[in-house]
């Protein structure tokens, strides 16, 4: 019997139709994964499986829990059975100490101070916290914000847990650790789990099925090897596939000895696969390290911005940034990255003019200007509608230019509908536009690829390098490593408050072991340079 079914459900909004005749089981014990376009309704369906968070509209159908309505769900039933964690860790976060909120869901339904004080115990021995009970929450990092947000949930000994892209605010090693934690609940305590997310390659090989979803329907619904068989010959879904999966297609082109092999969805897979083609495979020797140079093709531009021994801190105990030595010049799209709690938005913040340096200097050339976009694209909305945010001074239409950049990127048919009601992804894009009508400089970013599906990371990409090419200046603070490897000229690695380096991203990433693509641990024996799928194709002639 499932422990989840969506049975012919359709669901309407106020402004359309998000879910056509969803039909799906999920058995208890299940991990399946949802995926596909910004916008197709992901989040909108789990919500539906969460009686206190149905959104507002109209539906079709049924959606039960256990053989019973999800409306009919007996309340306290809901609240213990099924957990729901958010996107933004601090969107849930209610109290101000670790332990105060673990256990807060406890003494919210009652139970006696003894057996909350068990329940948390167990808690904090099992994952380890026992040194940040006491800790404020505003403290810890995102992805300790985020694993005290699961031990909240997880106090009331859910059945079944909903996740909508839990880890698009961690950096790849604490994303990696909280799946790792997901992958433990569901094996050893077989804890159903829900799941949207975009950065498939962390989490494909932990999950039983997957759901493809496309404009409100499900297009593709299987176990993960029939799911990557299918998706690998659609034009769009063979964008939501792991980097190793694509390698291994690739390859299984041209040597017909892995066809009947077992697609890989991991690194571990995908290196015994290498093994079984060793001796055709061509090694290349590792390249000599270099360092930015003259061969630079924006070393001649203008100088827009420059930090000189900058310093800064929030409270004088607590130094995030020091000694920043910093050029950026026209026409360059410079990626920062780091891990949580290293400095890279407030860095960020301090080129934009939006916080003040404690030591050191911030020199900009005369006349340019420089628009921000925060990492929660929400802070920029004030309007009800789409157009309305679009609209400058005492305009009642949009202009050309404003339309050509709607146009570009594919957003015109949102433009009644109220920013807060559109997908994370969707936001994301109506709040590049709007920086972009600001006719910019230099346009810096805070995690521009957070809530974008792979596809529209791409098409996010190849907009920003056409600007780009028109001579606008972007600075990207980024945890999307595979990003900045791809589509960023240079990049700079942030680490103990200062700049660790400042590089071509491919010759950082070819140097690491652990901070880099999963293409780069897939083929580093055999290709030690390569870092993006590209650099494979073109070495291996795929």
């Amino acid at each position: 019997m499932a422990l989840v079914n969506f049975e012919n459900f359709s669901f309407i909004s106020s402004t359309k139709k998000i879910l056509s005749n969803i039909n799906i089981e999920v058995e208890e014990g299940d991990f399946v994964l949802f995926c596909g376009p910004s916008g197709s309704g992901k989040t909108t369906l789990l919500s539906n499986v969460k009686k206190e968070l149905i959104p507002t509209g109209k539906f079709k159908g049924k959606v039960t829990y256990d053989s019973i309505d999800i409306e009919d769900l007996d309340d306290n039933q809901s609240a213990t059975d099924i957990g729901f964690l958010f996107q933004n860790p601090d969107s849930q976060l209610v109290t101000d100490t670790v332990i105060q909120e673990i256990a807060f869901p406890l003494e919210n339904i009652g139970m006696p101070t003894e057996d909350i004080r068990n329940r948390v115990a167990e808690m904090t021995a099992f994952f380890c916290i026992d040194n940040i009970l006491y800790k404020n929450v505003n403290e810890l990092s995102g992805g300790q914000k985020q694993l005290v947000n699961l031990c909240s949930l997880l106090v009331l000994k859910p059945k079944l847990l909903l996740l909508d892209e839990p880890t698009s605010q961690l950096d790849p090693i604490a994303s990696y650790d909280f799946l790792t934690i997901l992958r433990r609940l569901n094996e050893e305590f077989s804890i159903t789990i829900m799941i949207t997310e975009h950065s498939v390659d962390n989490i494909f090989p932990f999950v039983d099925r997957v759901v493809f979803l496309k404009d409100g329907s499900v297009k593709y619904f299987s176990d993960t090897q029939t799911m990557v068989q299918k998706a690998i010959k659609d034009d769009i879904f063979k964008f939501y596939l792991p980097d190793v999966s694509k390698v291994n297609f690739l390859l299984s082109e041209k040597y017909p000895k892995l066809k009947d092999e077992k697609i890989a969805l991991s690194v571990r897979e995908g290196r015994k696969l290498l093994n079984k083609i060793s001796n055709d495979l061509e090694v290349f020797p590792k390249k000599e390290k270099t360092l930015l140079n003259d061969d630079y093709p924006f070393l001649d531009n203008d100088e827009l911005i420059k930090s000189n021994g900058l310093y800064f801190a929030y409270d004088k105990a607590n130094i995030i940034l020091k000694d920043i030595e910093l050029s950026i010049r026209q026409g360059e799209f410079l990626g920062i990255i780091g891990g949580n709690g290293t400095g890279k938005t407030t860095l960020i913040q301090l080129l934009a003019g939006l916080l003040k340096p404690i030591k050191g200097k911030i020199s900009r050339k005369r006349g340019i200007k420089s628009a921000y976009l925060y990492q929660n694209p929400m802070i920029h909305f004030s309007k009800e509608k789409v157009k309305q945010e679009f609209l400058l001074n005492d305009e009642t239409d949009l202009n050309n230019e404003v339309i050509e950049l709607l146009r570009l990127f594919n957003i015109e048919h949102l433009l009644d509908q109220n920013p807060y009601d559109c997908s994370g992804g969707e936001q994301q894009k109506i709040a590049i536009v709007k920086a972009l009508i600001k006719k910019p400089d230099v346009l810096i970013l805070d995690e521009p690829t957070k809530g974008l599906d792979p596809l529209s990371k791409y098409s996010l990409a190849k907009k920003l390098q056409t600007l780009q090419n028109n001579g606008l200046t972007i600075v990207m603070a980024s945890h999307d490593l595979s990003f900045v490897a791809n589509y960023c000229h240079r990049c700079i690695m942030l680490f103990d408050g200062g700049i660790q380096v400042d590089n071509n991203p491919k010759e950082i990433f070819a140097e690491n072991n652990f901070y880099t693509t999963f293409v780069n641990r897939l083929v580093k024996d055999y290709i030690p340079d390569g870092v993006v799928l590209d650099d494979v194709k073109e070495k291996w002639d795929l």
